[in-house]
């Protein structure tokens, strides 16, 4: 009789690592420790998200939500950033719960805190205070201008990241060309606190490496305005390298359209096209039939196509007035010529090169039934990213890690409860 061999699942990276997550008790949403939190979690680490009792983490309030009925269970943004979490509710303005908190904090490598140093002062809770406690512990401050500066306890934001950074200068790159008519542009949603939270758990993993090393733990100061900064390095690398007479200052802060590099209108939308190069516009040439007006004297090489950037705009947008998104895709990626669709989230969500990467995963939530989200954006062949638990609900997990782990009676747990510790 053949025997059954019993079925494991591949180990994770990052088993056998205990984080905490420190709820943001600011009124204004801050997602920059919980998705530092998640990076961890979903590559295997154990995290004990730390929420208020009354109404959980920030992103619990936010949605999107299933037919516009508000629950703090069910939330879009709860879901993807909470997967793979316990959730224990503590209430850090009670000291009862503070003293929970510093017992979790024995047992675990890394907390993540993402609020202003004056309020984690307030409540003992700031990184010098636990880096004496707990020698071996990553402490890791995930704020908007960063634990040690003049700006330390100054509201910021993903706008006033956005911009103070220059990030906001620079990314409508051939975009908004002219500053005095048109005002910088800021991305859409949290994408600074999501930057600063994967550059938290890169810089926590950093940190946790060298604790083998020299058993020491450390203090890791995390800031959302320098995440975002280091986003245009190059860029910076210009304006402190090159005097701005010089050839490649003008050309490399130009704000004009310098070539076939656009966003261009279609049949059914638009497409992204980059025909900037010698060969892209070769490819592009063929791609297109072979038109006339691309091989006129006056775009014979860069420079001369760099100046007569309106000829091409108005040749490229009368081609694509009978092209589909998907056929000038097609046509130019055959001549190996960047392009493609510009699309809506929608379409995102329904792209055939998404689902050959399986990025997007199906789960089966308690609260919501199944539920589609964003995987990883990179895979491990022996360790590979996955969901193991849905979202937790509030407080789920207060009996296994309080009294199970850290040895609090029910009585105890119904007393610190009806305080409003828990």
């Amino acid at each position: 009789m053949a025997q059954v061999e019993e079925y494991r699942q591949p180990p994770r990276a990052l088993d056998g690592i205990r984080v905490v997550e420190l709820p943001c008790l600011d009124t204004m949403p801050f997602m920059a420790a919980a998705m530092s939190a998640k990076s961890f979690a979903d590559f295997g680490a154990e995290v004990i998200k730390i929420e208020p009792p009354r109404g959980g983490a920030q992103e619990r309030a936010l949605g999107p939500f299933r037919d516009e009925m508000p629950d703090p269970e069910t939330g879009g943004l709860h879901l993807f950033l909470n997967s793979n979490k316990l959730s224990v509710t503590l209430n850090l303005e009670h000291r009862g719960a503070r003293e929970i908190l510093f017992k979790l904090l024995e047992g675990a490598d890394i907390v993540i805190n993402p609020n202003r140093p004056a309020q984690s002062e307030r409540l003992g809770i700031d990184w010098r205070t636990l880096t004496a406690r707990f020698p071996k512990l990553i402490v890791a401050s995930t704020t908007f201008f960063g634990a040690e500066s003049p700006y330390q306890n100054l509201r910021g934001g993903d706008l006033i990241a956005t911009h103070m950074s220059g990030v906001g200068w620079e990314t409508p790159y051939h975009q908004v060309t002219d500053l005095e008519k048109e005002p910088p542009l800021k991305a859409g949603g949290h994408q600074t606190d999501y930057l600063t939270g994967y550059t938290a758990a890169a810089a926590a993993m950093c940190a946790l490496f060298a604790r083998r090393k020299t058993g020491a733990g450390q203090h890791v100061d995390v800031n959302q305005w320098l995440a975002m900064v280091s986003m245009m390095r190059p860029m910076l690398g210009i304006h402190s390298h090159e005097a701005v007479e010089s050839a490649g200052y003008q050309r490399l802060t130009m704000r004009k359209k310098t070539g076939a590099q656009w966003v261009y209108p279609c049949k059914d939308g638009w497409v992204s096209f980059n025909a900037g190069t010698e060969r892209f516009w070769q490819g592009a040439k063929r791609a297109m039939g072979n038109p006339e007006w691309m091989n006129m004297e006056l775009l014979g090489n860069v420079a001369s196509r760099a100046l007569n950037v309106d000829a091409i705009e108005a040749g490229l947008v009368d081609w694509l007035t009978d092209v589909t998104r998907k056929e000038a895709f097609e046509r130019t990626q055959a001549e190996h010529v960047p392009c493609f669709p510009v699309q809506t989230p929608a379409e995102v969500a329904a792209n055939a090169q998404y689902k050959a990467r399986s990025f997007f995963v199906e789960i089966d939530h308690k609260a919501e039934r199944e539920v589609t989200m964003p995987g990883a954006p990179c895979k491990f062949s022996r360790t590979p990213w996955r969901i193991v638990r849905g979202a937790p609900r509030l407080g789920e997990h207060n009996r296994k890690i309080l009294g199970e782990r850290l040895g609090l009676a029910d009585t105890e747990l119904t007393a610190l409860a009806s305080e409003g510790a828990i």
